[in-house]
């Protein structure tokens, strides 16, 4: 039952929606219907003039929505993306962010529910400050090589060598959930963007780089939470071979049918989480910002600052990783073992709910 209130679905709306504005509504019919609709309602009270695009699910995560979608986010002032699967990398968004047109991007499947407590509560200038240290601290602007294991058997290692881009300190009065375009901060991208909810600092490993195996042991995009872990074998930066139970066979399925050559590229993401009230949930969007957790993305990065390009791209989570840089054990557990000066307790639910 809906208990709360809308404030917090409110707060990246009115960050990014003025008076005025034609802001374009993208979502799918197997959405929760009361998201797109209080959406609606919020950016009109804005003073906006809201138009939903209402489609059929996309097949997989980052496909485009219909052509004439497409067409009209390229002359939208803000697009709203809500569709259950991911669409802030999908070609439309890609060509409408270099455009001019920011995405304020809330997709993959989140309840109204999910709008009200968890995640979406934290303090995303906290969270931005977290983003400065985690890299200056964990990482470093020179760093060369990552190695990652957890109990679930995860033992990978990859270059970030002039990958590792540290943001510059958080300073004044800037809200964190207005979109900003990545390229001002001297990132090769075109995003420009407010994902909500967030919490997470990401690296682009070099591509061709990992060797090990990584052993996904929480949720992944298209699965959820998953039933029993999935054990992907890398070398050279491709995976070679899935392993586990059924949602490993389904993997193996789905990359087969949606994907292309480079959606076998792994990891070709690597990011720490950083939001302390994030839980796990089941749903990627959330589970993936778990404060101390890690998770590995395959295909698409170009986004995010690699040389990838693929039809899809998927995130796969580990909840508990131990994490060491050049040799230096800086997480061990899903703990940071360097000081980040955290100003609010991470959730204790992302440790107990987790499947053992």
């Amino acid at each position: 039952m809906l208990t709360g209130s809308l404030a917090y679905l409110r707060r990246p709306i009115v960050a990014n929606v003025e008076s005025g504005m034609n802001v374009l509504v993208l979502t799918d019919t197997a959405h929760d219907e009361r998201v797109w609709q209080a959406v609606m309602s919020i950016v009109a009270d804005c003073g906006a003039e809201p138009t939903i695009a209402l489609f059929d699910p996309r097949p997989a995560d980052y496909y485009n929505p219909p052509k004439t979608v497409c067409k009209a986010m390229l002359e939208s002032d803000v697009n709203v993306l809500l569709a259950t699967t991911g669409m802030l990398h999908c070609e439309a968004a890609s060509e409408a962010m270099a455009k001019g047109v920011p995405s304020l991007c809330m997709d993959g499947g989140m309840t109204l529910e999910m709008f009200q407590t968890g995640a979406v509560t934290a303090d995303y200038s906290e969270i931005a400050r977290l983003k400065f240290r985690v890299a200056s601290l964990v990482f470093g602007g020179a760093a060369k090589s990552v190695r990652v294991t957890s109990g679930f058997g995860t033992d990978l290692t990859y270059s970030v060598e002039d990958r590792v881009y540290v943001p510059p300190e958080p300073r004044g009065n800037r809200d964190p959930l207005r979109a900003y375009r990545r390229a001002e901060e001297g990132r090769k991208t075109s995003l420009f963007a407010c994902v909500y909810p967030t919490g997470e600092f990401n690296i682009p490993p070099v591509e061709g780089s990992a060797n090990g195996v990584a052993v996904i042991d929480l949720t992944m995009h298209r699965f959820g939470r998953l039933a029993s872990p999935i054990e992907l074998e890398v070398r050279d930066g491709r995976i070679t071979r899935i392993t586990g139970g059924a949602e490993a066979s389904e993997l193996e399925t789905y990359l087969a049918r949606y994907g292309d050559d480079n959606a076998y590229c792994f990891p070709t993401e690597a990011s720490i989480g950083l939001n302390p009230v994030a839980r796990v949930t089941g749903n990627q969007r959330e589970d993936k910002n778990i404060f101390g957790s890690i998770h590995f993305g395959l295909g698409t990065n170009i986004d995010v600052g690699g040389t990838l390009r693929s039809k899809i791209h998927m995130d796969g989570i580990v909840l508990k990783p131990t994490v060491y840089v050049d040799g230096k054990e800086r997480i061990r557990d899903g703990k940071f073992l360097v000081d980040l000066g955290l100003r609010q307790p991470p959730a204790p639910a992302a440790a107990t709910e987790a499947r053992r």
